[in-house]
């Protein structure tokens, strides 16, 4: 934002500021539409599913040059990437019962950090080679993978 639209650093911290504030809403909203249907798992395939339909719209927005409504898109990708967080420790906690819930949980963060510490280099990496439009596509695939993989029936721990 600051090197490609112009904003100050000032502005554009603000954004990211409440991009964040707005994936802790996301969250929360996920986590209530996951109870009125009953099911952890489909909300945690359809969240998978706009996440990867909203960086491909980031990625044509951005190589469209729209900076504005690139910007925007950043806020809605933001919130989307993060709003399948507590489904997932909430799935996995019921999927591994009581005597195997702190293992699984303790796994599954473990994965979670991992992965998360290898994005800012290797999407930073991407971008630097790439370019943010390709970058945003590449990152598109991570979801896109994920969908296939994500339980699609209400098993007997979907059950709310």
């Amino acid at each position: 934002m600051v090197a490609e639209l112009g904003w100050t650093p000032l502005a554009a911290g603000i954004l990211v500021g409440g991009s964040q504030f707005a994936g802790a809403i996301g969250r929360i909203g996920v986590g209530m539409l996951s109870d009125r249907v009953g099911s952890r798992v489909r909300p945690l395939r359809w969240v998978s599913v706009t996440a990867c339909g909203v960086m491909l719209l980031l990625a044509a927005f951005d190589a469209a040059h729209w900076g504005p409504a690139a910007a925007a898109l950043l806020v809605i990708a933001t919130t989307v990437s993060v709003a399948d967080n507590g489904l997932a420790f909430t799935s996995v906690a019921e999927a591994a019962g009581p005597r195997w819930a702190g293992r699984a949980l303790g796994t599954q963060n473990t994965g979670q950090f991992v992965a998360a510490a290898a994005v800012g280099p290797v999407v930073g990496g991407l971008i630097g080679l790439l370019g943010y439009p390709l970058a945003f596509a590449a990152v598109a695939l991570a979801p896109a993978i994920a969908t296939p993989i994500i339980p699609g029936r209400a098993d007997e721990h979907d059950r709310l």
